[in-house]
């Protein structure tokens, strides 16, 4: 056969491969980094901002938990601090949705390599999914009726979606130490992305022993595999078991919320639930009348299943914002492979209330996505060159004109958003959620940081370090600058932040300059500020704008 004639077939064979598909997205997402992408502004943009954060307490040597307090573990940060390096022309968020590509797409790579060997339809079927969810910067939930992309969650989705992977390891990867090894890595990259994934995960991996799927031998190993590097990590820097203080520290702050939270999840994924709950009562009536004698009691679809669910239920128990219970895709598969051969009727049933299962969550995850890249072209990018990649954003003409005058319609009526705060309400009923006011957010840090250049220029001064009394502080990695050490990242009064410590007052006290958002007036700030009030003691109080005030360290003298 002639070489122009084995052409045509090699790219048939490549086009037809699952992991062929799989890192050309994974290049494609890559090649998108390395350009700007403007976003049309979502709900929470600025919790992205706590990524930058981590990025530069990472880059001048600070490590999560030992440093400074996170919510959540450290390789999310570690990756996007990493990938900045990689990609410094990138849209923060798309960075910080995106870096776990680099732990996910060998995983999957493994799993359609597998499943390849007897179905490309079905390795395609897992592929697709994981490749969309993970690239996806959306959640399930609607915060707000404009596209938009959704700023907050990311961690949550990025738990989710490797709680989707380690399932298709579980379900389609025979036992043995490839298997083991699979399991090890999924599980790190979930200890120390979201500890409550982790325990997710421990449930599938327990169901996966118990079901026969894994062997005693391979969970043994794969607990060695997990525990060394953990081990060497602890043993270097201290950052395991910080780690492990910072998460019952947090749990001891929410431990009222657990049931409050159960019903919202609930009641948010009813959509979800009620068709799940009438999908089980089929899987337990066809593993009744159609066992299968050669499969474990504990490997049934009811189990699996079931389990499944219990697991997305738990997560988001815990979680704001996510792609709820998309790892019960693969059990589907799964299941759906042991309904084939049964009878047309029973089949046509159980696809139907699968489909519901599922398409809710992919129907809005995808719609959202897609609406926001429509409008990319037609959204306005208002001036917000200081802020760097941070200001990559873009929103409606008139949501851009509403952002611009509040500043000052917040400054003229100071007293009465004082008086909301005095009764622990917010400016609106969902103030965060709100484009403008994510907006208003970032327009009135670029007046601010304009005003602070004009400040330390006109008298000769230079604020070495810089911390901010809100919720999220990207202005260290905008100006370069040193971040305060023993400071929470995302400084929630009521969620996150406990007393200050006398580690914590210390670092504080030593900071050049302490930026003060004033625009609009809240409860929180307004409680931030108090828990950090004595550290804040004897400062020079500089009016940078009417919204933002500059907290100068009483030795640094303006000339």
């Amino acid at each position: 056969m002639t070489p122009t004639a084995q052409q045509p077939s090699a790219i048939l064979r490549a086009l037809g491969a699952p992991a062929f598909w799989l890192w050309l997205i994974v290049a494609l997402l890559a090649a998108l980094l390395c350009i700007r992408l403007v976003l049309p502004i979502g709900p929470m943009y600025w919790d992205t901002f706590l990524y930058i954060d981590a990025a530069q307490r990472i880059a001048v040597g600070q490590m999560p938990s030992v440093d400074f307090a996170a919510p959540v573990g450290p390789l999310g940060y570690y990756l996007f601090a990493w990938g900045l390096k990689l990609f410094p022309a990138a849209q923060p968020l798309l960075l910080a949705q995106w870096s776990l590509l680099v732990v996910i797409a060998p995983l999957m790579a493994v799993v359609v390599a597998e499943v390849s060997k007897t179905s490309r339809g079905l390795a395609f079927a897992l592929l697709i999914p994981a490749l969309a969810f993970a690239a996806f910067p959306a959640n399930a939930q609607f915060y707000h009726p404009l596209p938009g992309v959704d700023g907050f969650g990311i961690y949550n989705r990025q738990g989710v979606i490797l709680l989707y992977v380690l399932t298709c390891g579980l379900l389609f990867l025979p036992d043995g130490r490839r298997l083991a090894l699979f399991c090890a890595v999924a599980g790190l990259a979930l200890f120390t992305i979201k500890i409550t994934g982790f325990l997710v995960g421990g449930l599938l991996g327990v169901v996966a022993l118990l079901s026969g799927r894994l062997s005693v031998r391979t969970a043994l190993l794969a607990a060695v595999a997990f525990a060394v590097p953990l081990a060497a990590l602890e043993l270097a820097t201290g950052m395991v078991s910080a780690y492990i203080r910072d998460i019952l520290q947090l749990a001891a702050l929410n431990e009222g919320t657990f049931l409050p939270r159960f019903r919202t999840v609930v009641s948010a994924k009813f959509d979800v639930i009620v068709p799940a709950a009438a999908l089980a009562v089929l899987l337990a009536w066809l593993d009744l009348r159609h066992r299968d004698r050669s499969v474990r009691l504990l490997d049934s679809s009811t189990v699996w299943f079931c389990a499944a669910m219990a697991g997305g239920v738990i997560y988001e128990t815990q979680n704001t914002g996510s792609q709820e219970f998309i790892f019960i895709w693969p059990v589907l598969l799964m299941i759906y492979r042991r309904v084939a051969p049964l009878q047309k009727r029973t089949r046509v049933i159980f696809v139907a209330l699968a489909a519901f299962c599922t398409i809710p969550t992919a129907s809005a995850i995808g719609a959202k996505t897609l609406r926001a890249v429509a409008v990319m072209p037609l959204y306005e990018q208002p001036d917000l060159s200081r802020l760097r990649n941070v200001g990559e954003v873009s929103a409606r003409h008139d949501i851009l004109a509403r952002a611009e005058m509040l500043d000052d319609h917040f400054a003229s009526f100071e007293p009465a958003y004082e008086d909301l705060a005095r009764h622990e309400q917010m400016p609106g009923w969902q103030y965060y959620a709100e484009p403008d006011n994510q907006l208003q957010w970032l327009l009135s840090a670029n007046r601010m940081l304009a005003a602070l250049e004009t400040f330390e220029t006109s008298n000769n001064i230079r604020l070495d370090s810089v911390m901010t009394l809100d919720f999220t502080d990207p202005f260290p990695w905008i100006l370069n600058r040193t971040p305060t050490r023993h400071v929470q990242i995302g400084r929630d009064p009521s969620r996150t932040v406990g007393e200050m410590t006398p580690e914590t007052r210390q670092a504080i006290e030593a900071t050049a300059g302490v930026l003060k958002p004033n625009c609009p007036y809240t409860w929180a700030r307004r409680d931030l500020q108090a828990t950090y009030a004595q550290a804040l003691q004897g400062r020079k109080v500089i009016a940078l704008t009417p919204c933002w005030d500059l907290l100068l360290r009483p030795d640094l003298q303006a000339q």
